[in-house]
């Protein structure tokens, strides 16, 4: 399928450039205050258009021609990074600076994401959904070792630093818009005779979502663990500072241990996608995530925490896979894109908990803080099998049967 080549083609290196940029943001927010608050504050900056324009972005997936959306995001990212790159090599950079610029990627952001996974289905088409969904997470946890791997090399280059690391990310974003350039302009699953207005279209994802009890039980398990668990990766130049004592270049390869993990998580996940055994497993994976959480946060030997943050990374990536794959075999096809863009606002929320998260780091510690999100997320994972017996009963998910379509009472 030479179409979802270059969609996947492009959406890696893309990703690759997403992983140098936070790398090389959150080190250069930290190093510029060293304030753990401050770190949470450049993260709130990329979460909070990703929460107001998601859905926003969903309505428009599902209307005009995702290729056009992909393309003006990855523009804009790539403009973004550029002038980023700009003020670092002029000595200008300041922290408004990263907080402004974080905002603006999240608005690109927001835009992408929901765009390019609503678009998988109708490459691919349904019957090879799940194996889709967990090569684009097989493709997107490669860059997760390679980019921040990258990333923790060049800031210690004294030739190339930081901005030598900003100007790699606007390359990636280059050349992540030829490969999405190279995609149908209109394929035939894509087109629509009559989208309806704008403002009813907004109002019937959310309603779908919120009537359809499958959906929105999978969207609350993937917000809660997402919430507390995925700040820790902000919070990880404060380990590599404060906890561990090492330099820059082993804050790459923390973030590349956890990358490591989360690709074997998603090769676990590209077998089982389609399994009865789905619900199930990510239950499990869940309150592993939890306990691994706990584990990493309590360790100051780099041996063990490299190990144990590639446990987090797997764990962690395995969990969501499987809860992505869950909600889109549950999706009618019509709605993809806004229910996607509303899955997409879950990153957001981590960006939010960032902040809160870093004042308290400030104020207590960053075990302390990881350590109780992680035995929290475990209590909830629990508490939720406990609570809704389906989900550790085999065939619970029958993830092969596709959802009839349904009719909404807004006009769409």
């Amino acid at each position: 399928m030479p179409a979802y080549r270059d969609m996947w083609l492009g959406m890696i290196i893309s990703f690759g450039g997403l992983q140098i940029a936070m790398i090389s943001r959150g080190y250069l927010a930290y190093d510029l205050s060293g304030s753990a608050g401050i770190l949470g504050l450049v993260g709130f900056a990329m979460g909070l258009p990703m929460l107001f324009f998601s859905p926003i972005a969903g309505v428009l997936a599902d209307r005009v021609d995702k290729r056009r959306l992909l393309i003006g995001s990855q523009v804009f990212m790539f403009a973004v990074a550029g002038l980023l790159a700009l003020f670092i090599h002029t000595g200008i950079i300041a922290i408004w600076h990263l907080i402004v610029f974080g905002f603006f990627q999240g608005m690109a952001f927001s835009l992408g994401m929901p765009t390019r996974s609503s678009l998988i289905p109708a490459l691919v088409g349904r019957e090879r959904l799940g194996n889709a969904i967990a090569l684009n997470n097989s493709g997107r946890n490669m860059m997760t070792i390679v980019g921040p791997a990258v990333a923790g090399i060049v800031i210690v280059t004294p030739w190339l630093g930081v901005a030598g690391a900003f100007d790699i990310t606007a390359l990636c974003y280059g050349l992540a818009t030829f490969f999405i350039m190279r995609l149908p302009k209109a394929p035939e699953s894509d087109k629509k005779t009559d989208p309806g207005k704008f403002s009813s279209q907004l109002v019937g994802g959310f309603s779908y979502v919120l009537t359809d009890r499958t959906i929105l039980l999978l969207l609350l398990l993937a917000f809660v663990p997402i919430l507390l668990g995925r700040p820790y990766q902000m919070l990880l130049p404060v380990f590599q500072a404060d906890v561990l004592g090492v330099d820059a270049r082993w804050l790459g390869f923390l973030n590349a241990a956890a990358g490591a993990g989360g690709l074997l998580g998603s090769l676990v996940v590209a077998y089982f996608a389609t399994s009865l055994h789905a619900k199930l497993l990510q239950t499990v994976f869940g309150g592993l995530f939890g306990i691994s959480l706990v584990l990493f946060a309590n360790t100051t030997w780099l041996p063990l925490s490299l190990v144990l943050i590639g446990f987090v990374g797997l764990t962690a990536n395995a969990y969501m896979s499987l809860n992505n794959t869950l909600v889109m075999l549950h999706t009618d096809q019509a709605y993809y894109g806004r229910v996607m863009s509303i899955y997409m606002m879950s990153f957001s929320l981590m960006m939010f908990a960032g902040l809160p998260m870093g004042m308290l780091v400030d104020r207590w510690s960053a075990p302390q803080v990881v350590g109780v999100a992680g035995s929290i997320i475990l209590l909830f994972i629990l508490a939720i099998s406990l609570a809704v017996p389906g989900m550790r009963k085999k065939g619970a998910s029958e993830p092969q049967a596709a959802p009839p379509p349904r009719r909404m009472s807004a006009p769409l």
